[in-house]
């Protein structure tokens, strides 16, 4: 265990009592020890926590190695909860951009693979009153802002990575990829309705006075997908993944037993939650073969049948306070409504409390609803579809069902909890587009938002406590990928990134460059081999990027709206569209762009790259989008995957329409249960290239148009996990190889 305020106020400059807390200056930045602030030419960085620590440590010790092991004990007891090796990469990569440093070619701090870390640059120390003169009359030391979209540039690998793939080699744990959740999730977005007014509450990032916050590590899978915890803090249940399959459990916190409830079966949960007397779990769960239709079931806690209560659910539910009634969303995407609806503890009388207009569809559900202590209002956190963007929180009172907005932002805000007073709420939330998710609350009725944890996790939108607010229950997510070109016989596999930012996407321009987007959504350009890797200036809040010719398409959230822009060779920015559109793709040669819209049926829509007025091609099959559509080699033909759910057959379909005319030319079914990213068009254009996991197993499969008959394997790995791959136009592939693993951690001393 370990108090996180206290690892946040740089204690390695404490630990110096002598030095007395000194301002130590290097280049233009000053470090003042005593407040650990960092400051630029006499302006504060918001760096802080392990980043600052991190950079204490090194300036302390200039040109000595600083080991990991060091570090590990300076900011990490040893009974302390975190994933090491990730914390620190991820503190140093904020501690480089704070500084403007690069690990390829160091001003400051340089690496020692494996072992640690120097810091180069020349420091001086000197007393805080002296320098407060200095630091308001020092020059500008930043250089002059780079006209080019070549912002950073990294040195030539001079020894690649090859990695081996044995026949025999250990299985990875099967998860959904990043790709599906940041990309499956979000294309599969579906709105509707009048627009509402998202307005931004004032926003505080400050300390809460949580100064016996502790984290302690409950899984150690790496494969936790959905959290509950009893009103007592007795116990928590969560789900597992296992490949495509999902099994739910249950964990004594006092004795750490841990026993199964139900067995892995098809279908990922969407949220559980105890009934007040801790007999029973409730939880959401998608059907077989349609990962967005889903079902509440109950079972008792410490096992047995499920029961199935109701059907067509979208989100986790919340009971009343008295434990008679619970709460959910029902999503109707053709009104372009989210239904809040009340039943009773046992499925019965569903009826709508209120509609939310405009609300979006996650094709993995909602984070879910919270019932206040005194029975009077319900909140939750809503995906807004069209302009303007963003998440909203709502309160909705009961009975009256009248709902307003109590907070909002652009970025992902998870499953808010009332607080014992019910004067505040606990929700996940990133602040911004660059931070981790981490613990805000939210007050009520006023709608203040303030950070509550500032420590290294990035949590994900699931999140529970205890009745008196005092422990809670939350995932923590961590993830590691790179660029990697398999050999033509899919044996080998060379890395074309180096180990640090992860990088988790990867496309081919037609000049054979490979362009990569790391986890916090900058772009990266380089050569086939990785050499000359240099970052894009791409604009803030980017979440989707394609290859358009010799340009880049990019699709981005800025002031509540979407935008469509095209990124040009030259650096500059061309913004073409705005408003109601996503999953853009370009014709190969970059003359068209085609997107599809938030309305309900969704329809793919054209537009000249040099922006106009865009014109209908034509509507899309089933209920919603479901992977990354794309334009054929010879811009003749236009595919893309969805999901169906109302009516035809379950799971996921593939669709060829013509193009300029929109007719079905073929649409084929996808086998398994499992389908997360793609179709992708081979080279040749003929076919079609997806992602399929069997058995905990990723792998590429091929399926021909015409005359080729069933699909097949175009790799053939015995274990990892292929988070996106794409073929350069003279056909080698590259993909994305990693892992994003979760676990459940339980956070003791929240009040």
């Amino acid at each position: 265990m370990v108090n996180f305020l206290a690892l946040r106020f740089g204690a390695s400059c404490m630990s110096h009592p002598a030095e007395s807390q000194p301002v130590i200056r290097f280049g233009e930045f000053l470090l003042d020890c005593e407040t650990a602030e960092l400051r630029r030419n006499g302006d504060k960085s918001s760096l802080q926590g392990q980043p600052v620590q991190i950079l204490t440590m090194l300036v302390e010790n200039p040109g000595r190695l600083v080991t990991r092991d060091e570090l590990k004990k300076r900011l990490w007891p040893t009974d302390t909860f975190v994933d090491f090796d990730q914390s620190l990469n991820r503190a140093v990569n904020r501690l480089r951009e704070a500084l403007g440093d690069s690990a390829e070619k160091p001003r400051y701090v340089e690496t020692l693979p494996r072992r640690g870390y120097r810091f180069i640059g020349t420091v001086s120390r000197s007393r805080p009153e002296a320098e407060e003169a200095v630091s308001s009359t020092s020059e500008s030391g930043v250089p002059a802002p780079q006209t080019l979209c070549l912002a950073e540039s990294t040195k030539k690998d001079p020894d690649p990575t090859v990695r081996n793939i044995a026949p025999d080699a250990t299985d990875h744990n099967g998860r959904p990829s990043r790709r599906k959740f940041a990309g499956l999730v979000c294309l599969a977005l579906v709105a509707a309705g009048g627009l509402v007014a998202v307005w931004h509450s004032p926003v505080k990032d400050i300390r809460t006075g949580v100064e016996n916050l502790e984290m302690t590590r409950l899984t150690n899978n790496g494969r936790v997908d959905s959290v509950a915890i009893s009103g007592d803090g007795r116990y928590v249940a969560y789900a597992v993944r296992h490949g495509e399959k999902y099994s739910l459990r249950m964990r004594q916190v006092a004795t750490g037993s841990d026993v199964e409830i139900l067995s892995p079966d098809f279908g990922n949960f969407v949220g559980m939650t105890f009934t007040v007397d801790a007999n029973y779990i409730y939880f959401v769960r998608a059907a077989t073969n349609d990962p967005a239709f889903r079902y509440l079931y109950s079972v008792p806690s410490l096992g047995g049948t499920p029961t199935k209560l109701i059907t067509d659910v979208d989100s986790g539910i919340a009971f009343s306070p008295d434990g008679r009634k619970l709460v959910y969303e029902h999503w109707v995407p053709p009104r372009k409504e989210s239904e809040i609806k009340v039943a009773e503890v046992d499925g019965s009388n569903p009826h709508v409390l209120a509609v939310i207009p405009n609300a979006g569809f996650l094709a993995l559900g909602a984070p879910g609803p919270s019932w206040s202590p005194d029975g009077r209002t319900i909140a939750l956190s809503e995906r807004m579809a069209s302009n303007p963007g963003g998440w909203v929180l709502f309160s909705i009172s009961y009975p009256e069902g009248r709902a307003r907005q109590l907070y909002a932002s652009l970025e992902p805000l998870g499953r808010p909890v009332w607080q014992p007073e019910g004067d505040r709420l606990v929700v996940p939330h990133r602040g911004s587009n660059s931070s981790p998710m981490q613990l805000w609350t939210v007050s009520f009725p006023k709608g203040i938002a303030r950070r509550l944890t500032h420590d290294a996790s990035n949590y994900d939108l699931s999140f529970d406590t205890t009745k008196d607010g005092k422990n809670g229950v939350a995932i923590t997510n961590w993830a590691e990928a790179q660029v990697w070109a398999p050999s033509p016989d899919a044996k080998t596999l060379k890395q074309i990134t180096p180990v640090g930012t992860p990088m988790f996407e990867v496309r081919t321009s037609l000049n054979g460059r490979i362009l990569s987007r790391d986890f916090e959504g900058g772009l990266w350009i380089m050569n086939a081999d990785g050499t000359d890797k240099v970052k894009l200036r791409s604009p803030p809040g980017t979440n989707w990027f394609d290859i358009c010719g010799e340009n880049i398409l990019l699709l981005s959230d800025e002031n509540s709206s979407t935008i469509l822009s095209r990124l040009d060779a030259d650096g500059t920015t061309a913004k073409i569209a705005t408003g109601d559109l996503w999953s853009p793709t370009c014709s190969q040669r970059g003359e068209w762009i085609y997107y599809v819209n938030f309305e309900q049926p969704q329809k793919v829509h054209r537009i000249s790259t040099s922006g106009g007025a865009p014109t209908e091609v034509a509507t899309l099959m089933g209920d919603y989008l479901a992977g990354s559509p794309s334009v054929s080699p010879d811009g003749q033909l236009y595919m893309y995957a969805y999901s169906t759910y109302n009516d035809g057959p379950p799971g996921y379909h593939v669709a060829v329409i013509s193009l300029p005319e929109g007719k079905l030319v073929r649409s084929f079914d996808l086998p398994g249960h499992n389908f997360s990213l793609g179709p992708y068009w081979s080279p040749d254009g003929k076919g079609f290239r997806y992602l399929l996991v069997e058995n905990q197993i990723s792998n590429i499969w091929e399926q021909r148009l015409t005359g080729g008959g069933p699909p097949r394997p175009i790799t053939h790995f015995a274990s990892g996990e292929i988070l996106d791959f794409t073929c350069s136009a003279d056909g080698h592939l590259f993909i994305t190889l990693g892992s994003v693993t979760s676990d459940m951690v339980l956070l003791t001393g929240l009040r």
